[in-house]
C-alpha cells in the first residue's frame, strides 16, 4: 500500500512539475472514490470539478489526451490561478493571502518545527505539499 501511495505521490509531483499552472496546487485526496463509472479509458470534454476538487485525469480536456494525470482528486485552492482557470467555487478568494498555493501551506502541518509536521499521517486521506 505504501509503495503504491509513494508511486502515486511521485507521479503527481512529476506531473505537477511539467503541467504548469493547472497543477500548482499540491493537495490530493487519495481516499476519495473515483467518479462513478470512471475507468482509465474514460475521456473528458471538460475538467470534472466537484466543489473545490478536480478529478485529475479530467485535466486531459485542458492539456490534451497525451497528458498523464494520476487517478485521484486534487484540491483547487481558492484564489489561485487554478481556481480561476477551472471556475471553481471561491475562485476569487484569498485563502493563504498569496503566501502559498498549497491548501495547508500556512498550517502547522507544513511548519517543520511543529509537532503536527512530525507526526502527520501520509498514507491515507488528504495529503498536502508545502510549497
Amino acid at each position: 500500500m505504501r509503495r503504491t501511495l509513494l508511486t502515486g505521490v511521485a507521479t503527481l509531483l512529476m506531473v505537477a512539475a511539467t503541467a504548469g499552472t493547472a497543477l500548482a496546487d499540491s493537495c490530493a485526496n487519495v481516499s476519495r472514490a473515483a467518479p462513478a463509472g470512471w475507468t482509465p479509458a474514460t475521456t473528458y470534454t471538460a475538467p470534472l470539478v466537484q466543489g473545490g476538487w478536480v478529478w485529475l485525469p479530467s485535466l486531459t480536456a485542458v492539456f490534451g489526451p497525451t497528458a498523464q494525470f494520476p487517478p485521484f482528486w486534487g484540491k483547487i485552492t481558492p484564489g489561485t490561478a487554478d481556481s480561476v482557470l477551472l471556475g471553481a467555487p471561491g475562485m476569487n478568494g484569498n485563502y493563504t493571502n498569496g503566501k502559498t498555493v498549497s491548501l495547508l501551506g500556512v498550517s502547522a502541518v507544513c511548519d517543520q518545527a511543529s509537532q503536527a509536521f512530525v507526526v502527520r499521517q501520509t498514507d491515507h486521506g488528504i495529503q498536502s505539499g508545502c510549497e
